[in-house]
């Protein structure tokens, strides 16, 4: 199997410096970011795309998936973390949002840590991409696959698949904060199934954004 992961294309609550919600819907950046992704993705033999059900990441997989003519499914799980509520759709310059930055800066390094107790943790993020790999292995192992998810879901996935198990909470972390994952950018993965073993083949290519 290979498995493209891509990021969604920019959304419009970024373009006006707001923090994203489940339900943020591409800019209009974020939709040609889409059809450049679908141009790239042109190059490969694909032979079905999976989409996280959060807007921008769904819009980004549809724009590819009707280029392409490609099914498209949807699958729970493969979303961003969630965040605590009160930080949906808020200002970058507002209060709350000053000071959930000033608290991660602290607590972050702790996988368990959630934002006024809310939300989901990195720890549940992980799990998530665990089910998500083994769901992969099982089902779609014989075929080439475009994931449409998020920033951090798709590095949490990429740690996973390298380091299996066997890793501990600080070398997570390390290497979860060091991975830039690009709007429309798109990470190769490939299972070798009698190594039961991931590949990493290239991380975050975007030239085809820029």
């Amino acid at each position: 199997m290979k498995l493209y992961l891509a990021r969604h294309g920019k959304s419009n609550a970024r373009e006006v410096n707001k923090r994203q919600s489940p339900s943020s819907p591409l800019s209009e950046e974020g939709k040609k970011q889409a059809s450049a992704l679908a141009k790239r993705m042109a190059k490969e033999k694909i032979d079905v795309i999976i989409s996280s059900k959060w807007d921008r990441a769904y819009q980004t997989a549809e724009i590819v998936s009707k280029k392409l003519k490609i099914k498209l499914e949807t699958i729970e799980g493969i979303h961003e973390k969630e965040q605590n509520p009160k930080l949906e759709g808020v200002s970058f310059e507002s209060d709350v949002h000053k000071r959930y930055t000033e608290e991660i800066e602290k607590y972050e390094k702790n996988l368990n840590w959630k934002f006024d107790g809310e939300g989901e943790s990195t720890r549940d993020l992980i799990n998530r991409a665990r089910i998500f790999q083994r769901h992969l292995i099982e089902n779609h192992k014989d075929q080439d696959v475009l994931i449409v998810s998020h920033g951090l879901f798709i590095r949490a996935f990429v740690i996973l698949a390298l380091l299996g198990e066997d890793y501990d909470d600080n070398t997570f972390y390390r290497i979860y904060t060091s991975i830039s994952t690009s709007n429309a950018g798109v990470t190769l993965l490939e299972y070798i199934p009698i190594r039961k073993h991931w590949e990493l083949v290239y991380l975050n290519d975007h030239l085809h954004i820029s």
